[in-house]
């Protein structure tokens, strides 16, 4: 997939891969969501930004992995080359990921294995929604949004003609490099980006053995025994990663208006770990599945300032895509093929100056065309089209506020097969929030979704190997209702910030894989089923300036988060993440900043019949950045100081693969 001229280009140009703790900015204007203009700090649930800055020294592979640690945000981490956000407990399908504010359209809320094209290192901000905000995305996104912001189409005149940055950098965990590098350049009215982006990775390096002790006891007590000796150590086998991405955008602006248009194109190869050899039964050497993904993503998008009336903006959007990927499960031998080809189009009104009343007001149209042909095509080939209006008003004093709003969909879903449904949701929220005094905001949200069965969920029926499942739909599945309240405070005063949030999701049938007891294909037959269930959690953030000592000034951070998910009849959902905290210590001095991160993640028990649990752990980190000048930083960071084994409960591959062992990474950003 790599062409020689690509590799050439992004050869001095990788950028820095650094999975620490960053606090996002804490008062930057939202973009994501509806309404007014406001600052993450003036929304009522928790809401996370990171700029450029940020997303550079979080960079640890996927979309997933690059945001897993920060407030209520774990990953599927499924091997180096997928990683999808969970939030708060939910991912896949209720957890909306867009790009520039419009779906990925890709294949991976269907299967954990598949990668999502949201690309992290070529962007230019992520935002990460949850609560009110997210009502403009419909039901899909009960557990919270996650958008990335690309930046291939502006909306300002720039403050310079030209500006370039780059980045490079190394990782000895996987002998592995990131690159990246992006140029602007204006003249008169046009504006244009250019943005390379790729990254190159072999096998991971972890402590020990791939499998988990808990999984071989197991096996053992199964009759399945297990040889110590022939089980690889060491590093995981097979979890190489080979990325790319090239993208353009084209603007033309005026002083109240603006047009664009851009393109992407984005490949992936890695290697599935944890594959589908091993069930198979075949011999190792010949059984090394991977896939090979490319997406074709063209972006529109414009809007318009309005002097008269009381619509003073509107902007429109549309994104057509081309995906597919296919999976081998040797090289050359084409196991299953996925496509996702559609379009998303959305435009969208703000109006002000009605007796206090700010909002927007708009439509959204959806049409995705899903299919998979092979051995594992687990799910026949299904349309999908949506239809949704959407209205959101905000009242704000500057004392205290109020926000709510509405959203109505049609979701039409049409088989192969002929079993044809059909969906009307209602999605509302409504929340308030107050000023007490200068130091202290306290809000509450309510919400009430509602989220139509996607294609996998109705109508799958078929072996799904990466999870080492069979999987039945069922075509009669009910919308899944939740209602969720949420409580806020922030609190800041002098040297100290203090930031929480406790909610609980209560769903109405909530739809699940559930095992059947029997065996297809060699495999457990997962069926899909409905049920209530309860999500409870917190999560708590604190700042503290710690004053000047030793010719540096001190900050210190904690963070804790917590997520029980239970069904209301009793028993646990499975892939839940436990408890985590962070204690974090950063100094300054001059042109040096360095820091130290202890993480804690509690052992997970509260596990479903079919899950083993998971111990706790406990990691040290350590960063380090120097600005060589003003424009230029050399940044060092150094991952699992204690080689500890790590393996996040959230993810499928739990017992079968960890994350990495000690590793290291040496970096360099430049702006020009």
């Amino acid at each position: 997939m790599r062409k020689s001229w690509f590799l050439a280009i992004g050869a001095a140009l990788a950028p820095p891969g650094l999975a620490q703790t960053v606090d996002p900015a804490p008062d930057v204007v939202v973009v994501t969501g509806v309404g007014p203009d406001r600052t993450s700090d003036e929304l009522i649930a928790s809401t996370t930004v990171l700029d450029e800055e940020g997303i550079a020294l979080r960079l640890s592979g996927g979309l997933g992995d690059t945001l897993e640690g920060l407030p209520g945000v774990a990953s599927t981490a499924f091997g180096p080359g997928a990683s999808r956000p969970i939030i708060r407990g939910l991912g896949a399908e209720r957890v909306q990921v867009l790009t520039n504010g419009l779906g990925v359209i890709d294949a991976s809320a269907a299967s954990p294995d598949h990668a999502v094209t949201g690309d992290p290192l070529g962007a230019e901000r992520i935002e990460i929604l949850r609560g009110p905000a997210t009502l403009a995305y419909g039901g899909g996104a009960s557990g919270g949004v996650v958008n990335v912001i690309d930046g291939l189409i502006v909306e300002r005149a720039p403050s310079r003609n030209a500006s370039a940055q780059a980045y490079a950098g190394y990782t000895t965990v996987d002998s592995g490099s990131m690159a990246a590098a992006r140029a602007m350049g204006s003249t008169g009215s046009l504006v244009g980006v250019v943005s390379l982006s790729l990254r190159e990775a072999g096998n991971l390096k972890i402590p020990g053995l791939a499998e988990s002790a808990r999984l071989r006891a197991a096996e053992e007590a199964a009759g399945e025994g297990h040889d110590d000796e022939e089980a690889p150590a060491g590093e995981v086998e097979n979890s190489f990663v080979d990325t790319d991405a090239l993208s353009a955008g084209l603007t033309l602006l005026s002083d109240t208006a603006f047009l664009g248009a851009a393109v992407r194109l984005s490949g992936s190869r890695y290697g599935i770990v944890g594959g589908h050899a091993h069930h198979e039964g075949e011999e190792e050497e010949e059984g090394r599945p991977f896939i090979d993904m490319e997406q074709v993503r063209l972006d529109v998008r414009g809007g318009m300032n309005l002097a008269l009336g009381p619509v003073r903006r509107i902007v429109g959007a549309l994104s057509a895509v081309d995906y597919e990927h296919s999976e081998f499960e040797s090289p050359g031998v084409v196991g299953t093929r996925f496509t996702d080809n559609g379009y998303e189009a959305r435009i969208e009104a703000e109006h002000g100056g009605m007796s206090g009343l700010e909002g927007s007001f708009g439509v959204q149209s959806v049409r995705r065309d899903f299919r998979a042909i092979g051995d594992e095509a687990f799910v026949s080939p299904t349309v999908t089209r949506s239809l949704g209006a959407f209205l959101f008003e905000t009242f704000d004093t500057g004392v205290w506020g109020l926000e709510g709003g509405v959203r109505l969909d049609r979701i039409d879903l049409e088989n192969v097969s002929g079993a044809d449904r059909s969906f009307d949701t209602v999605n509302a929220s409504f929340g308030a929030h107050r000023h007490v005094g200068d130091d202290l905001f306290v809000g509450l949200a309510v919400s009430r979704t509602e989220r139509a069965p996607t294609d996998v969920e109705l109508f799958a029926d078929g072996p799904h190997l990466a999870t080492q499942q069979y999987e039945v739909g069922n075509p009669s599945l009910q919308a899944e209702t939740g209602v969720t309240i949420e409580g806020s405070a922030r609190w800041e005063a002098g040297p100290l910030r203090l930031d929480g949030s406790v909610y609980q999701f209560a769903f109405s049938n909530f739809i699940y894989l559930n095992p059947t007891g029997d065996i297809e294909d060699g495999l457990p037959v997962f069926e899909t089923v409905q049920a209530d269930s309860v999500f409870t959690g917190a999560e708590i953030e604190a700042g503290l300036e710690l004053g000047k000592a030793a010719g540096a000034d001190w900050r210190g951070r904690f963070a804790v988060d917590v997520v029980r998910a239970k069904l209301s009849s009793g028993g646990d959902l499975p892939r839940i993440p436990p408890a985590s905290a962070t204690l974090g210590l950063e100094a300054e001095a001059g042109r040096l900043r360095a820091g130290a991160d202890l993480r804690w993640a509690a052992d997970q028990a509260r596990v479903t019949d079919y899950e083993l649990p998971t111990d706790s752990y406990v990691t040290l980190g350590a960063h380090l950045t120097y600005d060589l000048t003003d424009q230029s930083q050399l940044i060092f960071e150094a991952n699992n100081l204690t080689d500890e084994e790590v393996r996040p409960h959230s993810s499928p591959l739990k017992d079968l693969v960890p994350l990495g062992g000690r590793g290291f990474r040496l970096a360099i950003l430049s702006r020009f």
